[in-house]
């Protein structure tokens, strides 16, 4: 027996023994060296980016400037970036009171004082204006024409105080992603500072799909997302990209789509798993998506890519917040079938809030991976109510749920997905 070790959060671990013969793949993925210095790469991309001209030639020393920054759930090392980023501009000559920080948490909670004080950094936090996207209120949000993408129309209702800024700069982290491919780039655009149907018609463009997009960047979601960036006014974007340590081992900065097409090669290749078989049983972690079962979702997903029709996934997620923020219908649509949720949302207004079609988006990649294989779940944040919903058994420890499939299926293969919140499982042709 060999004793194997899976994340539980950020600061816990679980131990668990399997037998070394029976274990297909580990989910090791590929060492990579971090940049020595991520301050002096920034400004060297700052002036020599991907597919547009340096950010110096861009903007005026007139101009107002607004910075878009990620949530809680997103790992960006923005509080690095953003003083190179604020002494770069200030160095063209523009003010600090030219220079605003708007949050782009998408549909997710706006950022607590605590949390925004992290991101942001404590000398940032005092010098610029810092403003917080909240999807729900309407006053803040306004209409644009609508764009079109694979036959697709996508209404875009966009954040207001994009009209106050001559250029708009994002911050994101490429990793692999279920629904866009991979995050980063446009993302932080749309959903970050968009309304609920500019975010549904994305979105559900992507569930309606033949199968989950993770790792396929030029998917109708992706480019959906492109669109709105680029009818609302994305100029540059500055992305990181992590190895499995967390180190930072690229930053790709310039146009929304060339510098980010880009760095999802290099995520791709860092965040890769590569499978010579499908397993019997998969053993997930959501780490590092743990904070709620809407990131936690992402470890099921990519369980999903790596388990045999038939099997069983181990899902192992403390879920911190437990089910769901700002989603009041996701309980609903996790109840139904895979075709019931498809049937249900082709019909579905895409400007009707009450329908929270975001949520059946989600609600389609765990019925995919409920239909493909029994799930046995090890988490403390989530309720029975909320397992008896996503139709999964809870077990009171990733051992007794791998000593209960292994029972049903004495002869079975193991396959470990430590990193079940952005890793990308490839199965080798």
């Amino acid at each position: 027996m060999q004793k194997m070790t899976i994340p539980y959060g950020d600061d816990k671990t679980i131990e668990f023994e399997v037998e070394r013969n029976r274990v297909v793949f580990d989910g090791s993925m590929k060492e990579t060296a971090p940049l020595e210095n991520l301050q002096d790469t920034l400004r060297a991309r700052l002036d020599d980016p991907i597919g547009c001209a340096p950010v110096r030639d861009m903007v005026s020393s007139s101009d107002r400037v607004l910075i878009l920054i990620e949530d809680a759930t997103r790992t960006t090392p923005v509080s690095t970036i953003l003083p190179v980023l604020v002494d770069y501009l200030v160095d063209l000559g523009l003010r600090q009171e030219q220079i605003e920080i708007l949050t782009a948490p998408g549909s997710h909670r706006i950022l607590t004082d605590d949390e925004l004080l992290e991101k942001v950094g404590p000398d940032l936090i005092k010098r610029l204006k810092i403003n917080q996207h909240d999807y729900k209120d309407e006053s803040s949000l306004m209409t644009m024409p609508s764009v079109h993408i694979a036959g697709i129309e996508i209404p875009v209702q966009i954040n207001r105080k994009i009209a106050d800024f001559d250029f708009i700069i994002g911050i994101g982290n490429i990793v692999p992603h279920s629904d866009a491919g991979y995050s980063g780039g446009a993302k932080i655009f749309q959903p970050g500072i968009c309304g609920y149907p500019t975010t549904a018609a994305t979105h559900i463009s992507a569930a309606m799909l033949d199968e989950i997009p993770l790792g396929v960047v030029d998917n109708p979601c992706r480019l959906g997302m492109e669109e709105v960036a680029r009818r609302a006014g994305l100029k540059f974007i500055i992305n990181t990209v992590k190895n499995y340590r967390g180190e930072v081992i690229d930053v790709v900065a310039g146009d929304f789509v060339e510098a980010h097409r880009l760095g999802a090669r290099v995520s791709r290749d860092a965040f890769s798993v590569q499978m010579k078989e499908l397993a019997d049983i998969v053993v997930v972690s959501s780490y590092p998506a743990d904070l709620d079962f809407w990131q936690a979702l992402k470890g099921v997903t990519s369980a999903y890519f790596a388990v045999k029709p038939g099997g069983f996934i181990i899902f192992a997620s403390p879920c911190h917040e437990g089910f769901a923020q700002n989603h009041p219908r996701f309980h609903d649509w996790l109840k139904m079938s895979h075709r019931e949720i498809l049937e249900k949302a082709k019909n579905a207004p895409v400007d009707d809030k009450s329908v929270d079609l975001i949520s059946a988006v989600l609600a389609t990649c765990n019925s995919r991976a409920r239909e493909r294989a029994s799930i046995l779940a090890v988490s403390h944040g989530l309720t029975d109510f909320d397992l008896e919903v996503l139709g999964y058994k809870r077990c009171a420890s990733v051992q007794s749920a791998l000593d209960y499939a292994l029972k049903q299926m004495p002869t079975a293969t193991i396959g470990i997905l430590p990193r079940g919140g952005d890793v990308l499982p490839v199965l080798a042709k």
